[in-house]
């Protein structure tokens, strides 16, 4: 996996058929899952199927990729409103900067 979630791995052409086979599956998988969040010490905002049917690093790509911890857990991002999140930008509207 290289330091990548299941979420992210794809399948690459020189994959065993055993490894394409169980990444043919893992779509099917992630549809039955459900994650616990409880106090969300455990579960990963970014990386984690928690909200949705994909990680939130796959719904938004270009602001997984300016975020400061990308690792973070959902417990601390929601320590605090404004939300914990803290970006290598400012976001201005539509834009940053």
């Amino acid at each position: 996996l290289h330091s990548k979630t299941l979420a992210q791995v794809t399948i690459r052409p020189n994959d065993s058929p055993f490894w394409k086979g169980l990444m043919r599956t893992k779509d099917l998988f992630f549809r039955r899952i459900k994650f616990v969040i409880g106090n969300g010490m455990s579960t990963r905002f970014w990386e984690d199927t928690w909200l949705g049917e994909t990680p939130l690093a796959l719904q938004y790509p270009t602001l997984y990729n300016i975020v400061q911890r990308k690792e973070d857990y959902v417990g601390n991002v929601f320590q605090n409103i404004p939300l914990n999140i803290q970006f290598r930008r400012t976001l201005v509207g539509e834009r940053w900067t």
